[in-house]
């Protein structure tokens, strides 16, 4: 499967949460090497540890897991958690570790998902309603129902998305690193990036998230195409 077909169904929905996570846990460690974000001796030791820690949250977070879609992304999550606690317990600073842990997770598959989503609002021909559907279709089939999605607009001109419960915060709740949400709520950078309001007469704008409040809601709204002046 290349990147573009990998990220068509990442943006979609139609893979499960655990394999599109596994994949970002696999970047994440070539990032970490490729990038030689730590030493060769590190790398044995930053492995060993990151799976202790991961190991370890796991047993606390277990009573959050109530389905197969559950599995999937409190994995991501434990995934953020345990390359952040190894990163401390290597001596990183705070700042540093939350910088580390944003980067690999996040900057490997950022390339890839905005391509897969730039090609499939090019090539519809209502960018607007094929990435509502896409996100309906996530809704359903990657985070199910330990989230809570609230429709507040939903129609052929805006589409309101209240998130009113997320089970990525409900884990790092649990687990006291709320400090990590930012990081995790920016993988949506990849196909938010991925618009281009002036071609695909779309916009989108994400208000407020967990990161900065005790929600999430994201709005997509239609543009109207501007008139061609003589």
């Amino acid at each position: 499967m290349d990147n573009y077909q990998k990220n068509q169904e990442f943006s979609k929905g139609t893979i499960s949460p655990m394999d599109a996570f596994s994949w970002i846990e696999k970047g994440f460690f070539q990032h970490l090497e490729s990038n030689k974000l730590t030493t060769k001796e590190q790398m044995q030791t930053f492995t060993d540890k990151y799976k202790m820690k991961f190991a370890e949250n796991e047993v606390k977070v277990k009573h959050l897991i109530k389905n197969e879609l559950d599995k999937g992304n409190v994995f991501f999550t434990l995934i953020a958690v345990a390359a952040y606690d190894t990163f401390l317990e290597l001596g990183i600073s705070k700042e540093e570790a939350i910088l580390l842990t944003d980067e690999c997770i996040n900057k490997p598959s950022r390339s890839y998902i905005i391509e897969g989503t730039r090609k499939m609002l090019d090539y519809s021909s209502n960018p607007y309603q094929s990435l509502v559907e896409a996100s309906k279709e996530r809704e359903q089939y990657f985070f199910g129902e330990s989230f809570e999605f609230d429709r507040q607009i939903d129609n052929e001109y805006g589409y309101v998305l209240h998130v009113k419960k997320c089970l990525f915060h409900l884990v790092l709740k649990e687990l006291k690193r709320q400090e990590l949400q930012h990081s995790l709520c920016r993988m949506d950078l990849g196909w938010i990036n991925g618009i281009n309001p002036e071609k695909h007469n779309l916009q989108f704008v994400r208000p407020i998230t967990f990161s900065t409040g005790n929600t999430c809601q994201m709005w997509f709204m239609k543009k109207e195409k501007e008139l061609i002046k003589d």
